[in-house]
Parts: structure tokens; C-alpha cells; sequence
């Protein structure tokens, strides 16, 4: 296939991305996961940090995830949300069969379960699965999602003084060494993408290839990464939240990067979910019926 012909069918691929995105009400759909999300978020936290305390470094690595957080979040509401749960925190009784965490856990699987109910919907899909084992579904990948984060957290944690080892050892160590700084943004990218791959592989009620699913994580990857650096800046140097908003400011900001990251996770489902009806469409199967 030639250049020109490539560039036309990926125009409208896009053109019809774009229709599908509307046709599914996106923006409507991108608002009811940020509203979930909104409601599952501290209870998810929650969760993290109650787990973090039953391990060994437990207690170390709380300040890495918080740290983490204000990478990945608006600074104003990174503080917002880590002040509450902070607060929170104290109330909820230790142990991995505590009813506190138990209660967190339930909470925080309502966001994943509005992103399971979103996805369907991007895939025109009639959900077949009942009230239970969607719920079952949602704090499945709560836990998995929760394993990446402490698993991630744990290599931020000793990831230096390891790295610091083996410099060492190879006789190339060094104070001024910046290795590990350097490898905190791809480790940020990698986490993410491998979480939107188990969500985009996962979440629909649709057999699908591993590989099938990956253009859309990718894209909505980077795409939530430059959104989220973008949606900073301007709040920086432009945004009027503060006079607007007053004391909510936080609040409302939280709101709308919550909206936006989930408009990107929405246009991953999209993506994969039209690129499986285009080569649908292009297998010879359907090609031969249609002759």
C-alpha cells in the first residue's frame, strides 16, 4: 500500500473516530467516570495506604506515593486529596481483614466499575455480565491495580540504593550520578500503559488479542501525560480557579482533571474498539460473503 493511500485511510479512520466518539457521548460518558472516580478515589487511597502498613516498608513508602501523586496530579489538588486522606487515615483499624479496609476496598472498586460500564458502551457492547460478578470483576482489578502501585512504589523505594550497588560495583558510581532521577518519567509511562493495557484487556466483554489492544494504551498514554503537563501549565500561568471557586478551587480542579483523563481513557477504548471493527470489516471472511 502506498504512502498517499495509507495517509488517506488513516484521515478517515480519524474522521470516523471522531463520529464514533460523539455518537457514544464521550464528554457525557467521560464526566460519569469522573464523577465515580471522584467517589472511589479517596476509599482507593485509602486502601493503598492501609495495605502499605501491614509490609515491612510500609511506612517508607507512603511519603513515595504521596510524592508520586503530586507527580501525577495537579499539584492544588494532589494536596487536597492528600490532606483528606491523611486525615482519614487514623479511623480505618490495620490488618488485611480489617472491616475498614475491607469497606475501602468495596468503595474503590466503584470507579473501575463505572470504567468497566464506560468501555462496554465505547464497544457497543451489551453488558451480559450480572450485578455480582461485575462488582467481583471490579475489585479484581482493584487488587491488580493496587499490586502495580505498592510494586512500583517499592522500586522507587530501593531502586537507588540498588542502582548506587551496581554502579559501584562496575566502578562508575558517583554523588553526582542521576541515573535513577532519570528513570522516574519512563517508569511513570510504563506503569500507566501497563494499567490502561489490563483495563482495555479486561474491563470489555469482548475477546480480543493483547497486541490489539496496545495502539489505544499507548495513545492514551501519552496523550493523558501531555494532557496532565498541559492541563498544570495552564493552571500556573493562566487559570483563575482560586478567584472563582474560592475554598472549592481544589475541589473543582480535581473535578476537571479527572474529567479529562477520563475523555483519554475513553478515546483508547475508541481506538481499539474501531481498529477491531475496521479489520473486522477487512478479513477475507466477510470480504467473500460480501462478493
Amino acid at each position: 500500500m502506498n504512502f498517499p493511500r495509507r495517509l488517506k485511510r488513516f484521515w478517515l479512520f480519524l474522521i470516523r473516530l471522531q463520529r464514533e466518539m460523539a455518537y457514544d457521548d464521550c464528554m457525557g460518558m467521560a464526566a460519569q467516570i469522573s464523577f465515580y472516580t471522584m467517589l472511589g478515589l479517596f476509599p482507593f487511597l485509602i486502601f493503598l495506604l492501609s495495605l502499605l502498613s501491614t509490609f515491612p516498608l510500609g511506612e517508607s513508602l507512603k511519603p513515595e506515593m504521596l510524592e508520586a501523586l503530586r507527580e501525577q496530579m495537579p499539584r492544588e489538588s494532589a494536596e487536597y486529596v492528600a490532606g483528606i486522606v491523611l486525615e482519614l487515615l487514623p479511623h480505618y483499624s490495620q490488618g488485611l481483614l480489617s472491616v475498614g479496609l475491607l469497606a475501602s476496598l468495596w468503595g474503590a472498586s466503584m470507579a473501575v466499575g463505572a470504567l468497566i460500564t464506560t468501555i462496554n458502551r465505547a464497544y457497543n457492547i451489551r453488558p451480559r455480565r450480572n450485578m455480582v460478578t461485575q462488582k467481583l470483576m471490579s475489585i479484581i482489578l482493584v487488587l491488580l491495580l493496587s499490586g502495580m502501585w505498592l510494586m512500583s512504589m517499592t522500586i522507587i523505594l530501593v531502586g537507588p540504593g540498588i542502582t548506587q550497588n551496581i554502579f559501584e560495583f562496575m566502578g562508575i558510581a558517583s554523588e553526582t550520578n542521576t541515573f535513577w532521577t532519570s528513570m522516574r518519567l519512563p517508569m511513570a509511562f510504563i506503569l500507566n500503559l501497563t494499567a490502561l493495557t489490563i483495563l482495555y484487556y479486561f474491563a470489555p466483554e469482548a475477546r480480543q488479542r493483547v497486541l490489539s489492544i496496545l495502539p489505544g494504551a499507548l495513545t492514551a498514554t501519552i496523550l493523558w501525560l501531555l494532557a496532565s503537563s498541559a492541563f498544570r501549565i495552564f493552571l500556573r500561568n493562566f487559570g483563575t480557579y482560586n478567584k472563582t471557586y474560592g475554598s472549592l478551587a481544589a475541589l473543582i480542579i480535581l473535578m476537571v482533571w479527572l474529567w479529562i483523563s477520563g475523555l483519554v481513557f475513553l478515546l483508547g477504548a475508541e481506538i481499539n474498539s474501531l481498529m477491531k471493527r475496521v479489520e473486522d470489516e477487512d478479513s477475507p471472511e466477510r470480504v467473500r460473503l460480501l462478493r
